[in-house]
Parts: C-alpha cells; sequence; structure tokens
C-alpha cells in the first residue's frame, strides 16, 4: 500500500472560532421581539379605531350599494356590521356530544 499523508488538524484557537452563529442567534431574537411588539401595536390599533373601521366599512358599503342602484338604509347597514362583529355568520361546528358521534356513525357507514 502506498502511504500517503494526511494533513494534521490545526486545532482552533478560541479567537480563530467564528462568532457567526451567536450573533445570528441574537439577530433572529431581535428580530422576533420586534415583530411581536409590533404585532401587539397593530392589534392595540386595531381595537383603538373599531369605531373608524366600522364607519369606513359603512361607507363603503354604501357605495357598493349606490352603485348598483340599491338604497339601503343605515339602520339596516349598521346591524349588518354589528352582526358581523358578533360572528354571527360563523360556522361554529356541533359539540361532540353522543347524538353526533351517532349520527357521524349512521353517515360513515358503508352499507346504506
Amino acid at each position: 500500500m502506498s502511504e500517503t499523508t494526511v494533513p494534521a488538524r490545526v486545532p482552533m484557537t478560541a479567537a480563530a472560532v467564528p462568532d457567526e452563529p451567536r450573533k445570528l442567534d441574537d439577530v433572529m431574537l431581535a428580530m422576533d421581539v420586534v415583530d411581536t411588539l409590533r404585532h401587539r401595536t397593530r392589534i392595540v390599533d386595531m381595537e383603538l379605531n373599531e369605531e373608524a373601521r366600522e364607519e369606513q366599512l359603512i361607507a363603503r358599503l354604501k357605495e357598493i350599494y349606490g352603485a348598483q342602484g340599491i338604497e339601503v338604509p343605515d339602520r339596516i347597514l349598521k346591524d349588518g356590521v354589528k352582526a358581523l362583529a358578533e360572528q354571527r355568520f360563523v360556522y361554529k361546528p356541533p359539540a361532540d356530544t353522543f347524538s353526533v358521534k351517532l349520527a357521524k356513525m349512521y353517515v360513515s357507514r358503508k352499507k346504506w
């Protein structure tokens, strides 16, 4: 067999070890903190400006219905925006009770 020499590994000193991973971790942590604070600020702004958003939505709805030639009273528009805020039109699945489980078993059976 031929003898080949492999260069010996030179141990890296503490000064030669790059600090990049630690700096990257610090940057990522700082970015996470900034994003969290920015998100919280946006949520607070949205909650504080809720009345202004409702007025803008009502104005936009008036504009849309007006463009179609439909006259809608303000009371109806306000009721619609209120119902939207109450999440009246959001689907909520039924609670997983015994009767719901029986109904699911009946529907998913293989033989009709």
